[in-house]
């Protein structure tokens, strides 16, 4: 029985602490390897998803470690060492499954890719000028360059619905033809294939990682940051804050755009551990967060007259968190977000970014944990 005890408590351990959500690390958790030359594990991995269910569900431990190999190969490796049914198979999954986080590798000299814009019609307009100038044939042009370009970021960082299965599917086809057209997106030049737990933080592909808006009715709130494993995931993390009187989904929506310019802007008010965020502007006000010298932090907020509060953070606020919420009201209740979301602005739906990430890896990995306690709680009942 303690035997029993001991790997449950193990298990929700190791669940607790998963990986950071790079594909590195969840390589190094699950124990696969992202390799570009071997084919024959990304088929495999492809062929398991196909026959295991995971289009309708994709929680379980062997859809995500599958789901994961077939992921991080196609979004990581050149065209040419991605099998056609990989290239092709990988977008019957990726409204279903959770992606890890990985770049295309870079390419030394390779110019910097243009920023998507995933709001428009962008990319899929790019993959029909691509078809128009004959690029599956020619695309040496500039022309056929530029398009090319627009359609692989907007694949490559924008939510997967963003371009239609045609596009998709065409811009394998063109991936041919277009092999020489290459540029880098991101810090691709680091190395993704090792773990690295706090990569990501920082300014990085977007000016704030998360975004939440929250219901206030308190005068004062506290904002904490506390070490975890005996560090920050920081030092420092900038947070925008903008007053509401619709804390709702559109909250965010709406402020989004000057939320990165203050965030990346040099207004950002310093605050110590112990200090207080005020005033807060319609406008919205930046606020550069300093922890202290001990293991917790607390900043307040001052909200009086504020009914909402949206907050668009540097970092995301539960890389703080060790045993209590980020958000209270001055009697310690938690506050929770009504709505929240990634940073970046936009969704990465095939694994390149944090939109909505964390939250739907943690659904997975908790849906996953779920199985695998309930199992073994079975296990232990049995003994006992």
């Amino acid at each position: 029985m303690k035997f029993a005890l001991f790997m449950l408590v193990t298990l929700l351990g190791a669940k607790s602490s998963a990986a950071e959500g790079s594909c590195a690390c969840e390589a190094e958790e699950l124990g696969f390897d992202i390799n570009c030359d071997d084919q024959a594990a990304m088929l495999d991995a492809l062929q398991f998803i196909k026959q295991g269910g995971c289009a309708t569900d994709c929680s379980s431990e062997e859809c995500t470690l599958n789901y994961y190999i077939v992921q991080a190969h196609h979004d990581f490796c050149p065209e040419e060492g991605i099998p056609e049914a990989v290239e092709d198979g990988f977008h019957d999954y990726d409204s279903t499954c959770v992606a890890c986080d990985i770049e295309r590798d870079f390419v030394e000299g390779a110019p910097d890719c243009p920023a998507p814009n995933c709001m428009d019609s962008s990319g899929n307009d790019a993959y029909v000028a691509l078809v128009e100038e004959g690029c599956a044939t020619d695309c040496s042009s500039s022309v056929c360059r530029d398009n090319f370009f627009v359609l692989r970021v907007t694949h490559d960082l924008c939510e997967h619905d963003t371009l239609s299965r045609a596009a998709e599917e065409g811009l394998h086809d063109l991936e041919r033809p277009c092999v020489d057209q290459i540029c880098n997106v991101g810090d691709g030049q680091s190395n993704q294939l090792v773990c690295d737990p706090h990569a990501g933080h920082g300014h990085g592909d977007g000016a704030f990682e998360w975004a939440g808006v929250f219901a206030v009715d308190d005068s004062t709130h506290v904002w904490s940051m506390q070490e975890v494993d005996g560090e920050y995931a920081d030092p420092t993390m900038r947070l925008v804050l903008f007053p509401t009187d619709s804390p709702d989904e559109e909250a965010i929506h709406s402020t989004e755009e000057a939320a990165e310019t203050l965030i990346e802007g040099d207004s950002c008010t310093i605050v110590e551990d112990g200090e207080s965020m005020t005033p807060i502007l319609d406008a919205g006000s930046c606020f550069e967060l300093h922890v202290g010298s001990g293991p917790d932090s607390l900043f307040t907020i001052e909200t009086d007259g504020i009914s909402g509060l949206a907050v668009f953070a540097q970092h995301v606020p539960i890389e703080f968190e060790r045993d209590q919420h980020y958000l209270k009201d001055s009697s310690g209740t938690d506050i929770e977000p009504i709505a929240q979301e990634g940073g970046g602005g936009h969704g990465h739906g095939h694994g390149h970014g944090h939109d909505d990430h964390d939250d739907d890896h943690s659904g997975a990995t908790a849906n996953a944990a779920s199985g695998a306690v309930a199992a073994m709680l079975g296990s232990i009942m049995m003994v006992l």
